[in-house]
C-alpha cells in the first residue's frame, strides 16, 4: 500500500513540477486550518506546548501574508518537530505564493510534506490494528487532518478520505464539533454549499462562536442565493470580531 501511495504521489509532484516550469500558477486558499482547540469532550483550558506555538506564529505570519518571516519562524518548529508534515506545507505554501522564482523550493518542500505524512499515515494506522480495542480518536483525527491539508496542494484531492473519517467518527462521537469545522470547509472546497452550510451550522449549535465559520456561512448563503442570511452571518463578524481580517473580508462582501 506504502509504495502505490507513493508512485501516485511522486506522479502528482512531477505534474505540479511541470506546470510550474511552463509558467502555469496556482492561487492556494490562505485560510486558517485547525484554529479552533479540539472539543472532543466539554470544553477545559488546554496548555499549549512549544511546538503548537511555534506552529501557530508561523501560520499567523503566513495567513498575514508575510512569506519570507512565515518560512524564517516555521523551518524552527522543523527543529522541534521534524515529524509534522503540516510545517512543510505551509512552507511550501509561502514559497508557492512568492511566485515562480521560489517554485523550486515549493516544490521540495511538497515533497518533504509528503514523505512524512506517508509516514505519519503508516504510523497512525499500525497503532489503530495493533491495539483495536483502544479508543483511537486521535489517530482518527489526525489521519483525517492529513489527509485535508495533503488536498491543498494543486491536483491532489483526498478530501473524501478526510470526510468519510470525520462522519464515522461523528456517528459514534457527535460531540466531535471540531470534526463539523473542517468538514464545513472540505464541503466548500468541493462547490457542495448546501452541506457546507448544514455541518457549519451544527458547529454552531453548542454555541462556539468563529469568525472564520462565520465567513464560509456567508459565503456559501450567497453562491444559493440566498443574500439576507448572508449579510447577517458578515455582520456577525462584525460584531462579534470586529478587528480580525475575516472583519476586512465581510465589509468588502457587504459592499
Amino acid at each position: 500500500m506504502s509504495i502505490r501511495i507513493r508512485n501516485r504521489m511522486s506522479l502528482k509532484i512531477l505534474i505540479l513540477f511541470l506546470l510550474l516550469l511552463v509558467g502555469f500558477t496556482f492561487t492556494l486558499p490562505v485560510q486558517p486550518f485547525a484554529q479552533e482547540i479540539e472539543q472532543r469532550t466539554q470544553p477545559q483550558p488546554i496548555e499549549e506546548d512549544s511546538k503548537t506555538i511555534c506552529l501557530k506564529e508561523g501560520k499567523e505570519l503566513f495567513w498575514e501574508q508575510e512569506y519570507d518571516e512565515a518560512v524564517k519562524q516555521l523551518n524552527k518548529c522543523i527543529e522541534q518537530d521534524p515529524d509534522n508534515p503540516e510545517i512543510y506545507y505551509y512552507i511550501a505554501q509561502a514559497y508557492f505564493q512568492q511566485g515562480q522564482q521560489s517554485s523550486l523550493r515549493a516544490i521540495k518542500y511538497f515533497r518533504q510534506a509528503y514523505e512524512v505524512s506517508d509516514i505519519a499515515i503508516e504510523k497512525y494506522q499500525q497503532q489503530i490494528e495493533a491495539y483495536p480495542e483502544e479508543d483511537h480518536t486521535d489517530q482518527y483525527l489526525r489521519l483525517a487532518y492529513i489527509y485535508e491539508i495533503r488536498s491543498l496542494i494543486p491536483r491532489v484531492d483526498e478530501y473524501q478520505q478526510a470526510l468519510d473519517i470525520y462522519q464515522e467518527l461523528l456517528e459514534e462521537r457527535p460531540y466531535i464539533t471540531s470534526a463539523y469545522y473542517h468538514m464545513g470547509w472540505i464541503y466548500y472546497q468541493q462547490e457542495k454549499y448546501q452541506e457546507a452550510i448544514d455541518v457549519y451550522l451544527k458547529y454552531l449549535e453548542p454555541g462556539l462562536k468563529s469568525d472564520f465559520v462565520y465567513y464560509h456561512l456567508g459565503l456559501s448563503y450567497d453562491k444559493i442565493g440566498e443574500k439576507e442570511k448572508a449579510e447577517h452571518y458578515y455582520n456577525l463578524i462584525l460584531e462579534e470580531f470586529p478587528d480580525t481580517e475575516f472583519a476586512n473580508r465581510a465589509k468588502k462582501e457587504l459592499n
